[in-house]
């Protein structure tokens, strides 16, 4: 059986020595322009209702403005457009991070076959 490599990696951008924005992070935002209602959103994405609440305080203390403003109705939040706008942003990161993965991998198969 041939062994298959695989050089992998996660775009993480801090801000003033913080985590700011995630994987996770960015998955409960694109959630919630789905469905404005937190505990849904968080479930949808795989985090605890809880864990999601401080992250979306924790990044809109970080942030320059608020990416996510609270509703009147208790549990909904509304993507503001420096959300929209950081969501964008990372995730044409994290494309370039995946070509940039690919590449990584190709040379070192390349090397360690030659």
């Amino acid at each position: 059986m041939e062994n298959k490599y695989n050089i992998g990696g996660q775009i993480w951008v801090q801000k003033d020595g913080g985590n700011f924005m995630g994987p996770g992070r960015i998955k409960l935002l694109e959630k919630l322009i789905v469905n404005s209602n937190l505990k849904i959103a968080a479930q949808e994405a795989n985090i605890d209702y809880d864990i999601a609440l401080k992250n979306i305080k924790a990044i809109n203390k970080i942030a320059n403005e608020p990416l996510a403003i609270k509703q009147a109705d208790e549990n909904s939040y509304e993507i503001t457009l420096y959300g929209k706008k950081i969501i964008d942003s990372y995730n044409k990161l994290k494309k370039e991070h995946e070509k940039l993965l690919l590449d990584i991998n190709k040379r070192f198969i390349k090397d360690i076959e030659s």
